[in-house]
């Protein structure tokens, strides 16, 4: 009897866990645009939501309500690795990433050697990634994503990752990119960063946008935040 009460007992509060999973609500009421040569950050403490919205932003996770709509291409620098086969080459994640974006083989290939060129792996690009650092793998995914001509690039803490050289390098392409018309949305914690970076800047606090505006403005506002 102890033994069936005490099953019971533990059946009930595990019903109880995952119903309170079940139900949490990781984005509420969230509505925003991003223009085109708009370089937007986001910020938050952990576990606001930021990652999940992006997540959606890429269809990697759909809403349960409401939608998102973007045109044009989107390429997404989420989670280290994401989007790379392990078990495949530099070079073939290259016209793989490609192929995911909807891009002919050939219009891959004229842009190959400037993405070998800018991640500076040339010596590894025939490895397969599974072997690559953490480093390697952002320095590439970040330059197929900047080559291979998208609307909309998302990116979630991932340059964090790479030396101070590279980030800067990161950064001038962004610019670049900006310039070329493309809308690029970076989450990061790095306050001075976003503050001298992007032209707008987003506060995320328990799924909701609880401010949005101008980055000096948006980082005083969360430094004060009680």
């Amino acid at each position: 009897n102890a033994a069936t009460t005490l099953r019971e007992s533990i059946s009930n509060r595990l019903k109880l866990k995952k119903t309170k999973i079940e139900n949490l609500q990781a984005l509420n009421d969230i509505t925003f645009s991003i223009n085109q040569g708009d370089i937007v950050g986001i910020t938050g403490a952990n576990g606001a939501g930021k990652s999940t919205l992006l997540k959606v932003l890429s269809k990697i996770t759909f809403p349960s309500a409401g939608e998102v709509e973007i045109m044009g291409r989107c390429a997404s620098l989420l989670e280290i690795g994401t989007g790379f086969h392990p078990e495949l080459t530099g070079r073939e994640n290259v016209f793989f990433n490609g192929s995911l974006l909807g891009l002919k083989r050939e219009e891959v290939a004229d842009r190959f050697d400037d993405i070998v060129a800018f991640a500076e792996i040339d010596e590894f690009i025939d490895v397969p990634v599974k072997r690559y650092s953490s480093g390697m793998y952002v320095r590439l995914a970040f330059a197929i994503a900047a080559h291979l001509k998208v609307e909309l690039l998302i990116i979630d803490e991932v340059l964090a990752v790479g030396d101070d050289k590279f980030q800067s390098k990161c950064k001038s392409k962004i610019r670049e990119l900006a310039q070329q018309g493309a809308a690029v949305l970076i989450v990061s914690h790095n306050l001075t960063m976003l503050e001298h970076f992007v032209s707008r800047l987003m506060i995320m606090d328990h799924g909701c946008i609880v401010f949005d505006g101008l980055p000096s403005d948006a980082v005083h506002y969360y430094r004060n935040q009680p």
